[in-house]
């Protein structure tokens, strides 16, 4: 029987950290900023197309597709399994990773400070980020976070001048060590315990005593095994994605950093941590898992809500007394990781699929409406802070700056009110399905949790908004560049566009993008019959 792999499944990654390594050598012909940057526009364009050919053709095949790297099966070998949620997430991450490329195109080349190495991290950046999504492997998980988090770090500490940025990254990378040495350490525990790193293998024998049984002689009790092994998961991308308390490194990155490395950040980092949260607790130790895995979820799903309702809380509260605009969505994105993992942790309550898929829906929609507002919201006070050679983002400073900047000062203010999710921004849909969730299970006093941490985090927005309705005398318009312009128009239509599309059949992707999620049969059957295939061409 014939085995035909589509090499496409596997080649974003690699093309980009090939990229990362490849685009120090053009130094050698041309020091130009701006040839870098156009080379990492470029490059970010294929990703976008490959990205959209991987989730078309997933969307096709309506199941999970499985790319084993080297020829080798897995659970021999590393394999990528991407079903329809990581191929639409990793779709709309190469969007707004060319979002940001293309602002990037003026707002760094004509900054001194940068050089060709920041590319080469940014490019890192992205080579981790789709890694991380689309693997099916935990060893190989660990690599990929290792590749994000390595660029992380040297972005971070990019300008080297800045005390703040030396001693956010200090702070982030200490922190960020340990947590990438806990999750190491939990790759270990799992290997011991399931005999298996494939996501996939392990999601079938959490369902299976008998596939248990021999592993327990191994390695003790395989419950205290798991429970050790999710721990050491989770804390290390809840620190990676800022969930309350491990939020405390984000004000200072934010506020130390480029506003385009702040917008990666927001943009699709933090939220790669949480989708990875998602395929734990949801694809490999989702639905069916044997009844003492099942109490174990629970327990992490419970303390995740909590985490969830206080990060949203305390994001809502230290936004209001923030004088510096970019540590203020620092404090706004904690508050919204927070309601992100709220909707996650919906299966807490319930273990029907049909409640199940709103919630993650809601989660992934929300994943979307937040990064999008965020990305919106740094770019357009990055357009203020290079348009007037402005090193701070206080808010008494930017103040009414928004009036001279037309483009940039409706953007600040169409992003404050999708954030905030005031119709008919797309960001009150999912809040709105976050709230009517949990109404419909019975909890409705988290459902007005959501309401009330959006009433008082209205205080912080409303100091947002004083950037563009402010005054500020003295000051003429001021043109802004074109990729400045366009790539704030293309988020504003954005946030008129999803609202639009969730009365059509973009509701429909979302709620199946969420099912595959949550469809664990699928992704151990592409698993099982690809091994299956993979042995009969031997016999």
């Amino acid at each position: 029987m014939a085995l035909y792999i589509n090499p496409v499944y596997g080649l974003i990654p690699l093309m980009l950290i090939a990229a990362a390594f490849i685009l120090p050598l053009f130094s050698f012909i041309t020091k130009k900023i701006k040839f870098f940057s156009l080379f990492t526009i470029v490059i970010t364009f294929i990703v976008f197309i490959l990205s959209t050919i991987i989730f078309l053709d997933v969307y096709r095949e309506g199941k999970p597709v499985l790319y084993p790297f080297g020829g080798w099966p897995p659970p021999i070998g590393i394999a990528y399994e991407i079903d329809l949620f990581n191929a639409l997430f990793a779709f709309f991450v190469a969007f707004i990773a060319l979002l940001i490329t293309i602002y990037d195109n003026w707002y760094s080349t004509t900054d001194p400070r940068i050089h060709y190495t920041f590319y080469v991290l940014l490019l890192g950046l992205l080579g981790g980020t789709f890694g991380c999504i689309y693997t099916g492997d935990i060893f190989n998980l660990f690599v990929m976070v290792e590749v994000l988090s390595l660029a992380a770090y040297a972005l971070i500490a990019f300008y080297r001048s800045n005390r703040y940025s030396l001693e956010a990254a200090l702070k982030y990378t200490l922190l960020g060590a340990v947590a990438l040495s806990l999750y190491f350490v939990a790759a270990i525990v799992y290997y011991a315990a399931y005999g298996s790193l494939n996501m996939a293998d392990i999601a079938y024998m959490a369902r299976s005593r008998s596939s248990l049984t021999p592993f327990s002689s191994i390695f003790g009790n395989i419950v205290a095994a798991t429970a050790i092994a999710l721990a050491l998961t989770l804390w290390p991308f809840t620190f990676k994605s800022a969930l309350f308390p491990n939020h405390f490194w984000l004000p200072d990155v934010y506020s130390s950093v480029s506003p385009v490395v702040a917008a990666c950040f927001a943009g699709f980092t933090e939220a790669t941590a949480i989708y990875i949260v998602a395929r734990y607790l949801y694809t490999i130790f989702g639905l069916d898992i044997v009844p003492e895995l099942s109490q174990l979820r629970s327990v992490v799903l419970g303390a995740l809500l909590v985490l969830g309702i206080l990060g949203a809380l305390v994001g809502a509260f230290m936004m209001a007394i923030q004088r510096d605009a970019r540590r203020l969505l620092a404090y706004s994105t904690v508050n919204h990781i927070g309601f992100t993992y709220i909707a996650l942790s919906i299966g807490f309550f319930t273990k029907s699929p049909d409640i199940l898929r709103i919630g993650l829906m809601a989660m992934l929609l929300h994943i979307i409406n937040h990064s999008i507002g965020k990305v919106m919201l740094f770019l357009s006070i990055g357009t203020l802070m290079k348009s007037y050679n402005l090193n701070t983002s206080d808010l008494n400073t930017l103040t009414g700056l928004g009036r001279t900047t037309p483009i940039a000062g409706t953007a600040i203010v169409v992003g404050a009110l999708h954030l905030i999710g005031l119709p008919p921004f797309s960001g009150f849909f999912s809040k709105y399905y976050i709230y009517q969730v949990y109404l419909s299970i019975g909890q409705p006093f988290i459902a007005w949790l959501v309401v009330l941490t959006t009433a008082i985090s209205l205080m912080g927005y409303a100091k947002l908004l004083l950037i563009t309705f402010g005054t500020k005398p003295g000051y003429g318009k001021v043109r802004e560049a074109l990729q400045s312009r366009t790539v704030l128009a293309i988020l504003m239509i954005l946030t008129i566009a999803i609202s639009i599309a969730l009365y059509t059949d973009f509701y429909n992707l979302l709620i199946k993008a969420a099912e595959s999620l949550i469809d664990y049969r699928s992704y151990i059957d592409t698993f099982s019959s690809f091994v299956n295939t993979y042995l009969s061409m031997f016999r």
